[in-house]
């Protein structure tokens, strides 16, 4: 049987016609709020966003952190517009109010907000069985609630302003929970599905959202909670022997803080290498 033939000569049925102009990932005077912005992944967030123009509020618990991370922006980012340092405890309502009043009495609107704050436990502290209760109620304040309370009160200025994004940083161990760390992972879920929910509640406001999940991280807290040598081992893991550093975040935040990312919304976003 003689195979059908093709006539290239067909009009093809659908046609790309090249765009005017080629698709940037411009955040170029963007009001961003960071959390956890003091130091680890969060300062580098602030950086690395402040350095694409961005006008970055930097948010931490810490006052002298805080203004450590905007003087090293000033510093090294010359010619970016000033950050903002904030002081607020993000698992505190009042202190998360007055920290959104202060952004936009500052600059009068919020484009995107990162919701990087948060805490991992020591390693094999939140056993199944052995957990500690204030321990639990800690970690479940710092990853959840921080992110229901800047949702709160950040969203409201953002949908006056017309809309904007909304970043969760969660983490590869929402599906993948790590033995002796149960409430960390759990957290992390719960993230992951409160992104979507206010995707279905904001989005017909202009709110976009999504968690961004990286794997293994080469952070202070990191170091802290999980120690050189499971660093070591999980770096063996991967293709180019290391884990990731938070310097491999800052261009998946800055693309989902863009008007580039804006048919993205209500899912999770994973980062690391694919390790087979």
């Amino acid at each position: 049987m003689r195979p059908p033939s093709v006539n290239v000569g067909l009009e093809p049925k659908f046609r790309l016609e090249p765009k005017e102009q080629p698709m940037q990932v411009d955040i170029r005077d963007k009001v961003i709020v960071v959390t956890g912005a003091g130091r680890g992944l969060g300062r580098s967030l602030a950086l690395g966003l402040a350095a694409e123009g961005a006008r970055v509020a930097v948010v931490a618990r810490d006052e002298q952190k805080a203004v450590s991370t905007v003087e090293e922006i000033v510093a090294q980012v010359p010619g970016a517009p000033k950050p903002l340092a904030v002081v607020a405890d993000v698992s505190d309502e009042a202190q998360v109010q007055a920290a959104a009043e202060a952004v936009d009495t500052h600059w009068g609107r919020v484009d995107g907000l990162i919701n990087n704050a948060g805490w991992m436990p020591p390693a094999n502290s939140m056993s199944v069985l052995g957990f500690e209760l204030a321990e639990l109620r800690r970690v479940i304040d710092s990853n959840l609630v921080s992110c229901f309370l800047t949702t709160k009160h950040f969203a409201p200025v953002m949908i006056r302003g017309g809309g904007g994004r909304i970043v969760y940083v969660s983490s590869i161990a929402a599906e993948h929970g790590g033995a002796g760390r149960s409430g960390y992972g759990a957290t992390k879920a719960a993230v992951n599905n409160y992104s979507n929910v206010v995707h279905k509640e904001l989005a017909n406001q202009g709110i976009r959202t999504i968690a961004l999940a990286p794997g293994l991280t080469d952070t202070p807290g990191m170091r802290e909670a999980a120690g050189e040598e499971h660093i070591a081992r999980v770096s063996a893991l991967y293709p180019d022997g290391r884990v990731g550093q938070p310097e491999d975040i800052v261009p998946f935040a800055a693309f989902l803080c863009s008007d580039a990312a804006n048919h993205l919304s209500g899912t999770v976003l994973t980062i690391r290498p694919f390790t087979g």
